[in-house]
């Protein structure tokens, strides 16, 4: 993914401001991160919290040659690219958590949020915003977040340059983008499942109990409930639960 970082000082979201690059025409791969966002988002209508210069808040624009359902596992890839920079900086423990979390050691240290513009059924473009803790304190987290969370640093005690660490992911992520245009998207979920936190293990989702069994073609995850009945999952939360 031949792209370019594109370094802003403020802006209120990222995302929103690689949608507008999108429709002006800005092209695939171009990436952009805010130093401070002042309304920084995350799934599920939250907000993403980052102190100013500490953390990597960037959006991505994407324009998949793919179908809109093969489109939602950029998503999957994005998560695995920060999981590997962050394993290659030394950081043990690191998992993911459907669909778009990673943690470590159960406390999370990034989040992705995709957003997709559909023309004709087809993917016009996709905005993945990808929001990594990399010198936050553990006093810079509120303490009512429904996982707790971590950083970069507080995993290592090293301070990272954040600018370089956010290069490192989009150059990581866009290996993986290049892979998934060329030989398709066929190696993902394997390739997610080998990180995934909760395979096998009982899940809830919106009074649903099942067992993980993995992500289907398209990103679903998968439910087998007590009686055999696989369920799709597609959106929501979904959180480990006592056995049924």
């Amino acid at each position: 993914m031949a792209g370019r970082l594109i370094v802003v000082e403020e802006v209120g979201s990222t995302q929103d401001l690689a949608r507008e690059m999108a429709m002006a025409g800005e092209p695939d791969g171009t990436a952009v991160m805010a130093l401070r966002q002042t309304r920084g988002r995350g799934r599920l209508g939250r907000t993403w919290i980052s102190p100013p210069g500490r953390n990597v808040a960037l959006s991505i624009i994407l324009r998949p040659p793919m179908a809109p359902e093969e489109a939602t596992l950029m998503g999957l890839l994005a998560s695995m690219a920060v999981a590997d920079a962050l394993e290659e900086r030394g950081v043990s423990q690191v998992g993911l958590r459907w669909p778009n979390d990673v943690l470590v050691g159960g406390k999370k240290i990034a989040g992705i949020l995709s957003e997709a513009t559909l023309v004709d059924r087809s993917v016009e473009f996709l905005i993945l915003g990808i929001g990594l803790n990399v010198n936050s304190n553990e006093s810079d987290f509120p303490s009512d977040l429904m996982t707790p969370a971590t950083s970069l640093y507080l995993c290592t005690a090293v301070e990272s340059n954040v600018e370089e660490v956010a290069r490192d992911v989009v150059q990581r992520f866009g290996s993986l983008y290049e892979r998934a245009k060329v030989e398709g998207c066929g190696f993902i979920p394997a390739a997610w499942e080998r990180r995934w936190l909760h395979k096998n293990m009982w899940l809830h989702h919106e009074g649903t109990v099942g067992i993980g069994l993995g992500i289907d073609a398209q990103g679903a995850l998968l439910l087998e409930k007590d009686g055999g009945q696989v369920e799709r999952v597609t959106s929501g939360e979904v959180v480990p639960s006592p056995a049924a």
